[in-house]
């Protein structure tokens, strides 16, 4: 029932509203046709003036031709009376001509008189028509009414309307036409004119203006001359001023708009602006070129329809406000009360009250949304609890994800310089991940005294399960990494353990290698890692490298392992691909060729202050665009060797002992190790350069490079052997105690040398076998 309601207030609502546009539409139609009935009617009324003013120029024009006749007469009569006759005459038969009459060239009227001219006007003051014979003291010769009457007269039914004047005789402001008196041979004797007073002419203008406040000019366009007008600024009878004094000039008080209508009823018909007022301009050409111009204000041609629709527009409003009354009593019983009740539910739930239920039960729309919103604050409260229970869960991860990445930052060497006691090289490294975690990651750290291990390296995949897994790589890597074996064995090691269980299928390249202080040597593998740069010669390149396997991947991979000589002054530079596969927003990379060319140009950087720059172009070049891999890079700078460590190169042959033995107890001497313990150390020399030399090699021949360091009153005796893989200290001590014939041949010489020394070590460092022995001497 109340839906029926609803849809009958909907559609008196349309009547309404169809009823207010058909109004409208009536008014449109009914003022435009009132409009264009009115702009007929004033063009019509201009037409007919205008054709009013033809004629009395038509009857002016013509009555002074028949005085040029008249004159013609009075010359060749040479009769006084004739001439009066016809001036009097003239003036009876024009009752609105102020005067007129002849007016001679000299001695052309006969050869005796210089000037004569007859002169018949009205005497205002006397009441009476006067006759004047123009006598030798007037020179009307020299005027400017008859020279330019005179200079303009081409033919003899050429009629001159001139410039309007102030005449000598009645002091009034006038306008003359004026005609040729020509004789049979075609010569100009004279003129004939007749005046009018432009006071009369004012008087009509007045008769023709449609409005109260419209404005009415008679203008002369030849002579750009304002003739009459009804211009003025007070409530008297317009004052007539001079054109040179009011400038009432055409140009000077009308702005012609830039659109203009077609004329109509020969009426041309524009809009213009007199005195910042918008006027209708109507204009018609007279037969003698003066124009009639009509400026009527555009709010007083039409304030008649604006009255009517003004009367019916409160009509019609008075309609709509009867109406609005009923539809409000209407609408407050069927629709503002179960609304209300809403809108107070709904203000509940505002205030974070969804316990509270809409209570409108009726059938209608009003109810079905009432029970619509129930649903939704239901639903509402139901997805916040979900959502309340979701956004803790989320913060949880959050948490646990900042734990984890502090503890992956931790796991990575953070502390510069890492090693302060050691001059020899600089080191610096960075990691940014692309999430709260990494895969990517960098280490370094000393596998014994002289060799320094460093590593960098990048798990498949991102976030926390790439850093899970570069957390187990990092771990192998450390804890695989010593003395006792080379990069490639560490490799080897570390790929085997991750290819167990590696359900997942994550893999890792990485680039590891063993920097040796003391005399440069950098022994490294890649396993599928991008090429590193190194600085030699002062510029930056691609270290030329062969890339073995990935890591994780195949389990039987082999590790090769390459060596390159670092000297003092070059920097090994390690990255990982996130540098050179940042992106910015077009989907360009960063790439290899501009990573070397910003390597370049900040050559001259320490390593700290290089990554830092590095880094500052990525995010240039990136311009805002979101970082989408871990971004790790190493940087590390040679600065000398370690300083007191000496090297001789010797045959393995028992020939060279004396040479070996030598250079280390010059060595010695040098350091002022006492005599005694150089006899041990002797000992233990000759046992270990005996054994490399006998059993190194054999049968072919090789070289055995000796090194000597004596520092803080320890003295580190070094052989480095390319022969065949030998550990000496895996050798069983021989039984001193056994019978002489029942010990084992051989091992005796390397049990006095571990006996002699305080400690002896043995690598095999790639394709070497390297035994180093230290003794504490106490001095320095």
């Amino acid at each position: 029932m109340y839906s029926i309601k609803i849809k009958l207030f909907t559609i008196s609502l349309a009547l309404l509203l169809c009823l207010g546009v058909a109004f409208a539409l009536y008014s449109i139609a009914t003022t435009m046709t009132y409009q264009s009935l009115r702009l007929e009617g004033i063009r019509k009324s201009i037409k007919f003036e205008a054709e009013m003013a033809n004629s009395v120029i038509t009857l002016f024009e013509s009555g002074v031709l028949q005085l040029a006749t008249a004159g013609l007469l009075f010359h060749i009569s040479q009769s006084n009376e004739i001439g009066e006759v016809a001036a009097l005459e003239l003036l009876r038969s024009f009752p609105t001509a102020l005067g007129g009459g002849f007016w001679f060239k000299p001695y052309t009227y006969n050869k005796d008189t210089f000037r004569m001219g007859i002169h018949a006007f009205f005497d205002k003051d006397e009441g009476r028509m006067r006759l004047d014979y123009i006598s030798e003291d007037y020179d009307y010769h020299n005027t400017n009414w008859y020279s330019e009457i005179i200079e303009n007269i081409q033919l003899p039914d050429h009629v001159v309307w001139i410039r309007p004047y102030i005449d000598d005789t009645t002091d009034s402001l006038i306008i003359t036409a004026g005609a040729g008196i020509f004789n049979s041979s075609g010569d100009l004797l004279g003129i004939s004119i007749i005046d009018r007073e432009i006071e009369d002419v004012v008087r009509r203008l007045y008769t023709i203006k449609p409005t109260e406040h419209s404005l009415v000019l008679l203008y002369d366009a030849e002579h750009d001359y304002t003739i009459a007008n009804t211009y003025t600024n007070s409530s008297v009878f317009p004052q007539i001023i001079p054109v040179n004094v009011s400038g009432l000039r055409i140009p000077h008080i009308v702005d012609l708009a830039s659109k203009t209508w077609q004329s109509a009823y020969d009426v041309g018909v524009s809009l213009v602006t007199v005195d910042g007022v918008r006027h209708l301009a109507l204009s018609r050409i007279l037969n003698n070129g003066w124009n009639l111009l009509v400026y009527i204000p555009m709010d007083e041609i039409f304030i008649e329809t604006d009255r009517r629709n003004t009367r019916f527009t409160l009509i019609i409003t008075l309609i709509n406000v009867i109406i609005m009354c009923f539809a409000y009593l209407l609408i407050s019983k069927i629709i503002y009360l179960p609304i209300r009740k809403l809108t107070s539910s709904v203000a509940q739930i505002s205030l974070g009250n969804l316990n509270v239920r809409a209570e409108v039960f009726s059938k209608d729309e009003i109810g079905m949304l009432a029970r619509a919103f129930n649903k939704m604050t239901a639903d509402l409260q139901e997805s916040i609890e979900a959502y309340t229970r979701e956004h803790a869960e989320k913060e949880r991860i959050s948490a646990e994800l900042n734990i984890a990445a502090e503890i992956q930052s931790g796991m990575l060497p953070g502390i510069f310089p890492p090693f302060p006691d050691r001059s020899e090289f600089d080191i610096y490294a960075t990691m940014h991940p692309a999430k709260e975690v990494g895969g990517d990651l960098y280490d370094f750290f000393f596998v014994d005294n002289n060799n320094l291990a460093v590593v960098i390296a990048d798990v498949s995949g991102k976030g926390v399960p790439a850093a899970l897994f570069m957390a187990v790589t990092k771990a192998l890597l450390e804890n695989n990494a010593s003395s006792n074996k080379s990069p490639g064995e560490v490799m080897e090691a570390v790929n085997k353990t991750l290819c167990k269980n590696n359900d997942t299928g994550m893999f890792v390249t990485a680039f590891m290698g063993y920097y040796n202080t003391a005399n440069g040597r950098f022994v490294f593998v890649n396993a599928g890692h991008n090429p590193p740069l190194v600085k030699k010669g002062g510029s930056y390149t691609f270290l030329k490298t062969t890339p073995c396997n990935i890591l994780g991947w195949k389990e039987t991979a082999v590790y090769t392992e390459e060596e390159i000589t670092l000297e003092p002054g070059d920097v090994l530079y390690l990255y990982t691909d996130g540098v050179t596969e940042a992106m910015n927003e077009d989907g360009d990379f960063f790439c290899e060729p501009r990573f070397l060319e910003v390597s370049n140009k900040n050559k001259d950087l320490p390593p700290v202050e290089l990554l830092s720059a590095v880094k500052q172009e990525i995010e240039n070049f990136a311009a805002g665009a979101e970082q989408a891999d871990d971004i790790t890079m190493l940087a590390l700078e040679i600065n000398h060797y370690k300083d007191n460590i000496k090297e001789l190169t010797v045959a393995a042959n028992i020939n060279c002992l004396n040479e070996a033995m030598d250079f280390i107890e010059e060595e010695l001497n040098r350091h002022n190790c006492p005599q005694a313990l150089q006899n041990d150390i002797a000992v233990a020399i000759e046992e270990i350069f005996t054994n490399i030399a006998n059993y190194a090699y054999k049968p072919a021949a090789g070289n055995v490079v000796v090194c000597t360091l004596v520092e803080d009153g320890e003295a580190l005796i070094r052989f480095e052997d390319a022969g065949k893989p030998y550990n000496p200290l895996e050798e069983p001590a021989p039984d001193l105690d056994a019978p002489l014939e029942e010990r084992k041949i051989g091992g005796l010489g390397v049990f006095f040398a571990r006996q002699l020394m305080d400690k002896i070590d043995y690598e095999r460092t790639g394709n070497k076998n390297v035994l180093t022995m230290t003794k504490t001497i106490g001095v320095d």
